[in-house]
């Protein structure tokens, strides 16, 4: 008996524990990730794929909680604000894929790309090399 409680004991601190490790991943990675999802979200609504667009709004919820994580140990306040935004929007994309209309999934996307948009706009330099960094 105490073995399956240690055992569940571990899993379920394993399952808080897990969404703080996006401090050992490269901002830049989960960054190519979001654009990634993004870029496959759009697809899947030019093709009617409802189980896509909501595949692409749980892994934007995800992947935009690692970004708020990130913010957040850089004490930038209004970056974690868009990063929560943005996983609101994702959350909702979901979902309006799965039980809702198209025009809500679009209208949650939106809010999705708003929000890496107005985070863009305050955070993001190019660099002369064609790259970008964070303000």
């Amino acid at each position: 008996m105490n073995n399956i409680l240690s055992v569940v004991g571990i899993a379920l601190l394993s399952a808080a524990v897990l969404p703080l490790v996006a401090e050992d991943r490269p901002f830049s990675q989960i960054m190519k990730e979001v654009n990634g999802s993004v870029g496959e979200v759009k697809k899947a609504f030019d093709g009617g794929n409802k189980e896509a667009v909501a595949n692409g709004g749980q892994k934007l919820e995800a992947l935009f909680k690692e970004v708020e994580v990130f913010f957040a140990q850089k004490s930038t306040a209004d970056a974690v604000e868009f990063a929560k935004n943005a996983q609101a929007g994702a959350k909702e994309l979901l979902g309006e894929a799965t039980s809702g209309t198209k025009a809500g999934a679009q209208a949650a996307f939106a809010k999705v790309t708003g929000s890496c948009k107005g985070c863009h706009d305050a955070h993001r330099e190019k660099t002369p090399e064609g790259g970008f960094k964070i303000k």
